[in-house]
């Protein structure tokens, strides 16, 4: 073996074993949480893997190219940081017992290099094969018709499986409850607007939540409208539809108002004048009938005057992409003025009172099919409220990925359920891509004529979360995928070379043993049940009942007794390739160099360069 390679290897082993031993006792609902203390004394208490890796002082290089993978992976599915390490570290295991096994029965030993391209070769040209035409098929036969141990449907499934393993187990069940209401509350229609709903919650969401610290987290709660985290400068009430004034400047700047050409001469009375400009402004302002004023900077007192005086009221200092999400949602008219003016119409407009601050609530009228609402996240700490925040943030982001998944397949297949076209040109057009060689992976449902043992849905399906559980597209946390597809990679004997299979097989069990390191008697239990139950089902005895994979117990309490939560199978997916992808990278590195930023000197300090540089 070469050893610059053994370096490369020997050194990732270091690097990712270290990131190992740091996430592994946070993973899953009954894992830790990391404390970290910064130079400023302030401390951060957070189980998200993400922000942990990057919450670390990473100086290696292989470290900070692990730290780069995690994130491009992160950034595509907002899930699995830490089973990206636990996965890569034992990866990088097995090809260092295989490395080594190998040099000693053969005069061509396998190198680490070597055994890396193969897997890489084998993730682009098979494990969209294996996942297709094994995994998913096996995953609608065991769990997909299983959606009785689900507690009211599938989404709320899919929220909390992703939100258990990041935020406190109190604040799992209230989160969980306030994301899956503000899906139900913005999407109007439950078939027909998944998509835009998602997208909009997933490219706006940093506009449609608002952070109160100081109230416990059970304050939290869903406000129809946009919420802005100002008070109203100037407040008067009204009720029903309203006109609005958005305004980005202040308007006692010049500004050619209607058409007339307005000049402030620097004379004596130029107060005067100015005073007299502003007065007519305001005057054709109440021609408009104007009652709110949205302003993005602090308008000058005569304004405030003036809407106090006439029942205007004004809410100063607004986030100025707030104002241009509510024009664009509300389709705001555009006013031949300067400085730039638009006219908006509000449903209402109301104070909310949230322990001693107020905030702003402007009624938008619906967009679509998409009804604006805010979610309000409130915590004792900063450090919760950062925390709940991303991880909401990261299941629009998840179901994202899912749908844009789903809707990719439904190009390829004929499914059951009905969804507009133009749904799935928007989540493709919004979706984010995977900033390696290769886009990420979608993961197609197999031709369900082929399959002697599927069965055909009965009827059209009018939720896309019941369609992609009977589809197989989802799976219960705590192991499920990692069984399926050892099992596949382990039997599907035409598919790639075998030495990459079964190390691909024997890595991904790393992180069901580690979820289930605590209680490894239940996990040897489920596996076996599993192994009979597909056995059973390859053989073709379902003993008449559909529900065939519904004794699995692969819950997240003790001895799987608590609620069955799901993951998707095109983020488990994706998070395979990730790791082959990283596994490879970190392997094709022969040298490390390092190298120093120059000192950049004046010309003026060396009379010699500037002449070279003229020549």
């Amino acid at each position: 073996m070469c050893e610059a390679e053994s370096l490369s290897l020997q050194a990732s082993l270091g690097v990712v074993g270290a990131l190992e031993r740091v996430v592994r006792r946070c993973l899953g609902p009954d894992g830790g949480s990391v404390l970290f203390t910064k130079d400023t004394g302030e401390t951060v208490l957070t189980r998200h893997g993400r922000r942990i890796l990057t919450t670390l002082h990473l100086d290696h290089p292989m470290a900070r190219t692990v730290l780069e993978c995690v994130c491009a992976h992160d950034r595509v599915t907002a899930d699995g940081s830490k089973s990206f390490i636990l996965l890569l570290a034992a990866l990088l295991r097995g090809i260092h017992d295989s490395t080594n096994r190998h040099h000693r029965v053969s005069w061509s030993p396998a190198t680490p290099r070597k055994l890396a391209n193969k897997l890489l070769a084998f993730c682009w040209k098979e494990l969209d094969a294996v996942v297709a035409h094994d995994v998913v098929p096996n995953a609608s036969l065991l769990f997909g018709v299983s959606g009785d141990r689900l507690e009211g449907a599938v989404l709320p499934g899919l929220v909390g499986g992703y939100v258990v393993g990041r935020v406190g187990n109190g604040q799992a069940d209230v989160l969980t409850s306030l994301l899956c209401e503000l899906y139900s509350k913005v999407s109007q229609e439950p078939a027909s607007s998944t998509a835009d709903a998602i997208t909009f919650l997933h490219s706006d969401f940093s506009l449609l939540h608002v952070k109160v610290p100081g109230l416990p987290f059970g304050s939290s709660q869903v406000v129809e409208g946009l919420v802005v985290a100002r008070d109203w400068s100037v407040w008067s009430e009204a009720e029903g539809p309203v006109k609005a004034l958005v305004v980005w400047e202040s308007l006692d700047k010049p500004l050619l108002a209607m058409g007339d050409n307005v000049t402030i001469c620097f004379q004596q009375d130029w107060l005067l004048r100015s005073e007299k400009v502003m007065e007519r402004k305001l005057a054709r302002l109440q021609g408009l009938q104007v009652s709110v004023v949205l302003s993005g900077v602090k308008q000058p007192e005569c304004v405030l005057e003036w809407a106090r005086l006439n029942g205007v009221s004004v809410l100063e200092c607004c986030d100025s992409e707030q104002l241009d999400l509510l024009c664009e949602l509300t389709a705001a008219e555009t006013l031949p003025v300067h400085p730039l003016l638009r006219i908006t119409t509000l449903t209402s407009y109301s104070r909310l009172q949230l322990g001693g601050c107020r905030y702003a609530v402007l009624g938008v009228p619906p967009h679509g099919s998409v009804q604006t609402h805010t979610l309000v996240l409130c915590a004792p700490t900063p450090g919760q409220l950062e925390q709940a925040a991303c991880v909401s943030q990261g299941v629009f982001t998840m179901l994202q990925h899912l749908c844009r998944s789903v809707f990719r397949t439904r190009e390829q297949t004929n499914d059951t359920w009905s969804l507009n076209d133009s749904h799935t040109h928007q989540i493709e057009r919004d979706g984010d891509s995977l900033t390696h060689d290769r886009p990420h992976m979608s993961t197609p449902l197999p031709d369900r004529s082929q399959s002697p043992h599927s069965e055909q849905p009965r009827g059209p399906i009018k939720d896309i979360w019941d369609g992609i559980l009977l589809s197989g597209q989802v799976l219960p946390m705590g192991g499920a995928f990692e069984l399926l597809l050892h099992h596949s990679l382990l039997h599907c004997s035409n598919h790639g070379d075998s030495e990459s299979r079964r190390l691909l097989a024997e890595a991904v069990l790393s992180v069901p043993r580690s979820l289930h390191s605590h209680r490894p008697r239940y996990f040897l239990q489920q596996r076996a049940l599993f192994m009979s139950k597909l056995q059973l089902l390859k053989q073709g005895h379902t003993h008449g009942d559909p529900r065939s994979g519904s004794e699995l117990r692969f819950g997240l309490g003790p001895a799987g007794s608590g609620p069955l939560c799901v993951e998707p199978i095109c983020s488990k997916h994706q998070l395979v390739v990730s790791v082959l992808q990283c596994a490879n990278r970190l392997l094709c590195v022969g040298t490390i160099l390092h190298t120093r930023t120059p000192v950049h000197r004046s010309l003026a300090a060396v009379p010699g360069d500037s002449e070279e540089e003229d020549m």
